[in-house]
């Protein structure tokens, strides 16, 4: 599900398990955002699908004082802004995944770098500002970014290592963490998703193809069976 804030177009990619989550998931960001910025939600504006034209929808939107806009039936461009914007993350998704032959079901780590990075570079022509400083107050600082998709070496600070152990392990930058000052990365010798600040960068050297999920169940089914003798 994505939002984007009508003025400043900062932008919010919410991962729901199926339609029915909207409504808990809307809700909560409203309380969040609203306890953010101290200040109320006056307006929102969404297409006639079902997830958002029920019940608890108007309930809740009644309670807060929200007035709450339908764009008309298969006119999507009435909610221009939206759908505009889900639009871009998706080509940039879809290219990002492709250019690095990262397996597609990364998509979600993809979709969410793609909204970090668009809020901190893209620019509001009328106003020549980026989301990030609309939407923060002040400039964004991007010195931290690194080649999505580079190969990185992760500092294996997690378990013991003897003294001819090799200290890192050779990982894929997949993005960057929204709680916590953090890369995430996918750990090729693990085959995890991880954070971690304690990472060197090969921004010039592409990362590994990344295994798809069949390969690797059947990877870890190999392990365990054994011919006999």
């Amino acid at each position: 599900m994505v939002i984007v804030d009508d003025y400043s177009r900062w932008s919010w990619v919410k991962f729901l398990k199926s339609k029915d989550d909207s409504y808990d998931v809307f809700s909560k960001f409203c309380i969040q955002v609203q306890s953010e910025k101290e200040l109320k939600i006056l307006k929102v504006r969404s297409d006639h699908g079902g997830e958002f034209e029920n019940e608890p929808f108007e309930i809740f939107c009644e309670k807060h004082g929200i007035i709450h806009e339908f764009s008309s039936p298969r006119t999507p461009q009435q909610n221009g802004v939206v759908e505009r914007k889900n639009r871009s993350l998706q080509e940039m998704a879809r290219t990002m995944i492709h250019e690095n032959n990262l397996a597609k079901h990364f998509w979600a780590e993809v979709v969410n770098t793609s909204c970090y990075v668009q809020n901190r570079i893209y620019i509001r022509p009328l106003v020549n500002k980026t989301a990030y400083e609309l939407f923060k107050g002040r400039k964004p600082n991007i010195s931290y970014f690194h080649q999505f998709g580079c190969t990185c070496y992760i500092l294996n600070n997690k378990v013991y290592l003897k003294k001819f152990d090799a200290k890192t392990q050779k990982g894929i930058f997949l993005g960057y963490s929204e709680r916590s000052k953090a890369y995430r990365l996918y750990n090729s010798e693990t085959l995890c998703v991880e954070e971690s600040m304690h990472v060197k960068f090969d921004d010039k050297g592409p990362g590994d193809k990344t295994p798809e999920q069949d390969d690797i169940a059947g990877s870890e089914e190999s392990d365990d069976y054994s011919e006999p003798d």
